[in-house]
């Protein structure tokens, strides 16, 4: 969820505070719009007060949402391990997509995306 962070300082001289605007997090870049006669910096919902001017989209800063992605140890990506089932009479195959992540052949991975075949490669 994307957050409107507010930064309000008063310089000198100046009776009305001047504020700086970013958006943290969100996959759209930031845009005002207009509902029902109260105006909004987007994504966020802030709702600006009826004396605040409307900001310039270029003057908000815009801190896109990054995700954690934890790093895959040293894994051939062309290798396919061969993984006993829990009961020792199956065996299954994990091997690295083309998109970068671990994939099994056993029902669990099918149902859940995950299961502790993977989790028996990654391990070192």
């Amino acid at each position: 969820m994307s957050k409107v962070l507010v930064n309000e300082y008063y310089m000198h001289g100046m009776d009305k505070p001047k504020r700086s605007y970013a958006v943290k997090g969100g996959l759209i870049p930031p845009f005002t719009m207009t509902c029902n006669g109260e105006r909004y910096i987007m994504p966020g919902w802030y709702k600006l007060s009826k004396d605040e001017d409307m900001p310039n989209i270029k003057d908000i800063a815009y801190y896109p949402y990054k995700p954690k992605k934890e790093p895959l140890p040293n894994i051939d990506s062309n290798k396919v391990y061969k993984v006993l089932s829990s009961r020792g009479d199956k065996e299954y195959l994990v091997q690295m997509s083309t998109s970068g992540s671990m994939e099994c052949t056993c029902p669990g991975y099918q149902f859940r995306r995950s299961c502790r075949h993977i989790k028996t490669v990654l391990q070192p």
